[in-house]
């Protein structure tokens, strides 16, 4: 910044100064000051004033060169500064905070920015394998078909394989759409019952086919929610439970309760409790990271790691609450805990 522009930028204080300087001048002219006197006490001022302009000057120019230095050679102005000392005047120092604030904003949006990158990446890559199976499977089926009464049965099979390339197909969409779940979902008031019933007939096919009876019980509630992602969230737990199901009487419990009624931490909780295998208490806690299989999925090599870590991930963006437990060959139970204070899904 050059001293001309800066003495512009200044003109309305010199103004005020020289000002004051003048009525100073004017006050000691009627006291009956010497001429002298005035002149000398005229251009003290000035000379001191003006060495003040200069002065200021040099230590704002100092800053802003540096700064203008950083921003000419840095590719990336979030850094700008960390190249620039922080300057000793008050509303220098005030500037070098934004600009702090404003680069370390940016700085942890590029950050977030590469870790979705690398979470979705990273989910594709296990997408892609797992995708390969089922239709490794279909090409198999069809290449065995000949015409005989077994074929039947055999494009039933294939259907089940291609039902299991549809399931991850909507697995990865959800996916990729949980980053900004916010723009997607639309909040209401929805039958219990009606969510539960949908969830458990879009996946008939693979819950008669592994022999897993749903049952539902005191689900006569209304809840705030989203429809879809809800009979997603659900959609999920049933396919774990019909990856995990005993051999006989294998079934999964819906059962919903209404809790501290009355009170501000009134909540219906749907509970979805199934009988199978269960998880292992150091497992636990790990149930809703990403990635993560335990020793079930390691042992049926069938699992992704994938369909509790996006349940957890929603509930959280729709303001629901989910919680595991489990015992270990007794069944595994996943509890949803919906507010009944609307605000708090309408702020």
């Amino acid at each position: 910044m050059s001293f001309g522009k800066f003495f512009k930028d200044a003109l309305l204080p010199v103004a005020v100064w020289t000002c004051g300087v003048l009525l100073s001048c004017f006050v000691l002219t009627v006291a009956g000051a010497p001429v002298s006197i005035v002149v000398v006490a005229v251009g003290v001022s000035y000379i001191f004033g003006m060495l003040g302009i200069v002065i200021e000057y040099a230590r704002r120019r100092r800053f802003l060169r540096q700064l203008e230095r950083a921003a000419e050679e840095l590719e990336s102005p979030a850094w700008v500064q960390e190249m620039v000392q922080c300057p000793t005047y008050a509303e220098g120092e005030l500037e070098y905070e934004v600009l702090r604030r404003v680069g370390k904003a940016a700085c942890d949006e590029v950050a977030e920015g590469r870790r979705q990158t690398d979470d979705y990446r990273d989910y594709i890559e296990s997408w892609v394998h797992e995708a390969k199976l089922p239709l490794a499977a279909a090409h198999l089926i069809l290449e065995n078909l000949d015409g005989s009464e077994d074929d039947l049965s055999r494009v039933d099979d294939l259907g089940r394989e291609l039902a299991r390339v549809e399931r991850y197909i909507d697995q990865a969409l959800y996916y990729a759409r949980s980053e900004v779940v916010e723009r997607d979902y639309l909040i209401r008031r929805w039958d219990l019952k009606t969510l539960v019933t949908g969830a458990i007939k879009a996946n008939a096919r693979e819950l008669i086919a592994a022999h897993v009876a749903p049952v539902c019980e005191n689900l006569d509630f209304e809840v705030f929610t989203d429809e879809k992602w809800l009979e997603f969230i659900l959609g999920q737990l049933i396919q774990n439970s019909i990856k995990y199901a005993r051999e006989d009487g294998a079934r999964i419990v819906f059962s919903g309760a209404l809790l501290d009624e009355g009170l501000a931490s009134e909540r219906i909780e749907l509970t979805v409790a199934d009988n199978g295998c269960g998880v292992s208490a150091a497992d636990l806690p790990r149930v809703f990271e990403k990635g993560f299989t335990g020793d079930n999925g390691r042992t049926t090599k069938r699992a992704t790691g994938i369909g509790l870590y996006l349940v957890a991930r929603l509930c959280s963006k729709m303001g629901i609450d989910v919680t595991a437990a489990s015992d270990s060959g007794e069944g595994f139970v996943v509890t949803f805990a919906f507010s009944t204070n609307k605000f708090q899904y309408f702020e």
